[in-house]
């Protein structure tokens, strides 16, 4: 329920025209069939994700109409964290210098983002310096977002870095 959410923002319950406009938006993509669903179970899923804070049930005309909250939002966002991979392809000749500053009282925070960044195939350089050789300014953003430290991580793009060679051997770049 929090993925269909996450693209159309609400939906009805009863299923009702707004679900069926998303799957004709979407090419005729179905989504579970909610049909089969509705209204007991899809109602205890509603009421259940509500209680979490991370949808908002409003009633309207007598259908109740299931909103995102933000926080549902960061949620599915948590989600995407799986889909982290180191990237390949054509070296742009940038390098993208990821540096952060998270108090100790967040160690928790910093070493999740130390473990993301490994994940996206970075290389740590220092304690809190990383460096990469493809694009992962959206990336970024996202870590920070989820992690609640948008201010503590900062992002470079370079067009030299001292030790080039020793880094275009670890990335096997030409």
């Amino acid at each position: 329920m929090l993925g269909l959410l996450a693209d159309t923002g609400e939906m009805l319950i009863p299923p009702g025209s707004r679900l069926e406009a998303w799957r004709r938006a979407h090419g005729g993509v179905k989504m579970r069939d909610w049909e089969d669903y509705f209204p007991s179970v899809a109602k205890q899923v509603a009421n259940r994700l509500e209680r979490r804070g991370v949808v908002r049930i409003e009633e309207n005309n007598g259908e109740l109409v299931v909103k995102i909250t933000e926080k549902g939002r960061k949620e599915i966002l948590k989600y995407k964290w799986t889909d982290f991979k180191p990237k390949s392809g054509k070296w742009d000749g940038l390098w993208r210098l990821v540096f952060f500053d998270v108090p100790e009282k967040e160690k928790r925070k910093r070493d999740e983002l130390r473990g993301f960044l490994k994940m996206l195939g970075m290389r740590q350089m220092q304690e809190s310096v990383f460096v990469y050789p493809y694009d992962i300014g959206g990336e970024i953003k996202y870590l920070r977002e989820i992690l609640g430290v948008p201010h503590a991580v900062k992002l470079a793009v370079l067009s030299w870095i001292e030790n080039e060679d020793e880094l275009k051997e670890i990335f096997e770049l030409k």
